[in-house]
């Protein structure tokens, strides 16, 4: 409340003599912060002299606004060119060494509200080095004082000239308040998607928005990964100096990446690269199972990775502690995506070199023991919570058919990340098959995923593909049906909802088992009402000569006397009618039903009718004059309309490429 008009504060009064009576009208968090308030012979203070103070007691509110800069540190104010100090910071291993810094000026605002001070750095490596990414987050002191955080740098800088973040800046995110919920909702409505199938009802904007630093602005149900990674990166670009300029820019986040290559490291870099981190080829580590030697706990000057996934494959951004404060520390000077509210695992690091670059140098290193979450992602640092765990969940990725394959099986940790967790599902599941299957032959695969959704149960979904030529790639996963469908559900804007565990089972054969349809002929261009229309498809395998298969495809009886067109298209491109969810149960019931069986052929007869979808269910076909009675006159939340339509699917045991469109008459009805 504004603090006129809490009842314990008068415009010109002293504070109520005793603290005790206030635990009734303002709480007891309140009354304590007032015992503070009283010098030492037991006089109260009056508000007068305590120009500058901020009542930082409020109820609800995970943490309290600093009020003084602590002993140990110096205020921007105090730091003179000139100065010299040194800074801490780990060239090779766990343990922090230090580093000359001389003081050149300060450039003030340069962030909003936020200054920056501008060092020489000296020591032998990074004479060479110059400006480092990993080193964000090394504390600098001035006479024994902290000052900030090496945060920023040029690009072809041909000096050792570091950006510092001010500490005060900097214990000011550590000192913000976290909601409960660790991920915010809220915000714009979405916008309304188009339906790309033919005869599938619009998509409305009825959901909610979502709001959230890693959140996915758009419909759930087209969901797109590139997409959420540029909503992403709009973000932070403005803190990112593009590559070919010489811009003073903050000092990126290397993310070491394990277990991956070929494709999965360019799609690692075209989605992380924009957001102002680096992907780099380096080891994984054993952060789960750590040595014995490893270091417990983080201290000022360490190296620290916020692992993004780690296992077979593993990705960890590495940076530097600046500064410790019980089980709570501060780190990078800068952020890491400005995601705010975050929950991303962390963990203690090591460095194994600093790879000086014209460009820019960075330190590589690994992950070798997990503490702790990434809780705030904010302009002047992250904050670190040691003492809190991260939501992750553990993916297996099962590769059967590739006869002596050394590594069939994959096992991974990702975390539960609106944007990381579909990201890193796609990479890892598209790394284990690529580095599986390299075979530049015929191949055709099937991929069964089956998610484990907390409360919701288990999801299953299949993916698919055939060529010959080019083996098994990671951009085959990208805009999966799982990669779409996690998408999906952690950006669902009515509630939190947990992946428990995602198995995926991938069955390759070396074979391409694809029939392209080369025609369909009606065997009987007149059919009796009510009878099936009969029609050849001519198919074409990959090799061998053209097969015929004759399908059945019944006519409904009220189209007597008309000419039918049936059309038919592939399996998995025929969308089923469904309506728009309106929450999780309805969401995860027909992710796994929007399409038919991906090897079959659909014929699909479109009907003079409408059908309706409404509040989770669907009328595929409705009576003359039935709209106007579902169409409410005072509202606009009216069913979704479609054409009405018959799908009939008929199984191929194999994937077909091609549509056609046949013409049926059907005989009137005599009486």
């Amino acid at each position: 409340m504004p603090l006129r008009d809490n009842p314990c504060f008068r415009p010109g009064s002293f504070l109520v003599a005793r603290a005790a009576p206030l635990a009734s009208r303002c709480g007891a968090a309140l009354a304590g912060a007032v015992r503070a308030l009283v010098d030492r012979e037991g006089r109260l203070i009056p508000l007068s002299l305590l120009a500058g103070a901020v009542c930082s007691v409020a109820v609800g509110l995970g943490a309290a606004h600093a009020i003084s800069t602590p002993p140990d540190t110096l205020p921007v104010s105090e730091v003179k060119p000139g100065m010299k100090g040194y800074g801490l910071t780990v060239f090779s291993g766990t343990t922090p060494e230090k580093f000359d810094v001389e003081v050149i000026s300060t450039l003030r605002n340069f962030r909003p509200n936020q200054d920056l001070i501008l060092i020489k750095t000296q020591h032998p490596r990074l004479e060479v080095a110059r400006t480092v990414a990993g080193m964000s987050g090394s504390p600098i002191y001035v006479n024994g004082k902290m000052i900030g955080a090496y945060a920023y740098g040029w690009l072809f800088g041909a000096e050792a000239i570091a950006g510092v973040t001010p500490i005060k800046s900097m214990l000011d995110e550590l000192a913000r308040p976290l909601p409960r919920s660790i991920a915010p909702r809220g915000g714009a409505p979405l916008p309304a998607p188009v339906s790309s199938a033919r005869g599938a009802p619009p998509r409305t904007a009825a959901l909610s928005g979502l709001r959230g630093g890693h959140a996915f602005r758009g419909a759930i149900d087209a969901y797109d990964l590139a997409g959420h990674a540029g909503q992403i990166a709009a973000r932070v670009a403005p803190a990112i100096a593009p590559p070919a300029s010489t811009g003073l820019a903050r000092a990126s986040t290397p993310v070491m990446l394990g277990g991956l290559g070929g494709t999965s490291l360019r799609i690692a870099s075209d989605l992380l690269g924009p957001m102002g981190l680096d992907p780099l080829q380096a080891g994984g580590g054993s952060s789960a199972n750590p040595e014995p030697s490893a270091p417990t706990r983080y201290v000022d000057g360490g190296a620290i990775g916020v692992e993004l996934v780690r296992g077979d494959i593993s990705a960890m951004g590495i940076g530097t502690v600046t500064r410790v404060a019980g089980d709570k520390l501060v780190a990078f000077g800068h952020p890491m995506m400005n995601g705010g509210v975050s929950s991303l695992p962390t963990a203690i690091a090591r460095v194994h070199w600093i790879l000086a670059s014209q460009n820019r140098s960075f330190k590589i290193g690994e992950a070798v023991r997990s503490v702790g979450t990434l809780v705030n992602d904010r302009q002047a640092a992250i904050v670190v919570d040691s003492s809190a765990k991260a939501p992750i969940f553990p993916m297996r990725i099962q590769i059967d058919g590739v006869e002596g394959a050394p590594h069939p099986t994959w096992n991974v940790d990702i975390a539960h990340d609106q944007f990381m967790a579909p990201a890193f599902v796609s990479m890892a599941i598209g790394n284990a098959v690529e580095a599986t299957t390299a075979e530049r032959r015929d191949m055709t695969w099937r991929a069964v995923s089956q998610v484990k959704v907390g409360r919701y149960g288990t999801v299953s979904l299949v993916d698919f593909g055939a060529g010959n030529g080019t083996p098994l790639t990671a951009d085959d996963f990208v805009r999966s049906r799982l990669v779409r469908a996690m998408g999906a559900l952690l950006n669902n804007p009515w509630e939190d909802v947990t992946i428990e565990r995602v198995d995926t089972r991938v069955r390759v054969t070396f074979d391409r088992e694809v029939a392209l349809l080369r025609g369909a002929k009606l065997l009987e261009p007149e059919i009796d009402a009510g009878a099936p229309a009969r029609i050849r498809l001519d198919l074409q395998p990959h090799h061998g000569a053209v097969e015929s298969r004759v399908i059945e495809v019944p006519v409904p009886r009220e189209l007597a006397g008309s000419q039918v067109d049936i059309e038919l298209a592939p399996g998995y491109e025929v969308e089923r009618p469904m309506a728009t969810p309106n929450n999780v149960a309805e969401l995860v019931a027909m992710l796994p039903n929007q399409h038919h069986d991906a090897e079959s052929v659909v014929a699909t007869i479109k009907l003079r009718e409408n059908g309706a979808a409404y509040r989770g269910q669907v009328a595929s076909r409705l009576p003359p004059g039935a709209m106007d009675t579902l169409r409410p006159s005072s509202a606009s939340n009216a069913p979704e309309t479609f054409v009405a339509q018959v799908q009939v699917p008929i199984s191929l045991k194999r994937f077909m490429v091609g549509k056609d469109t046949v013409r049926v008459a059907v005989r009137p009805i005599l009486r």
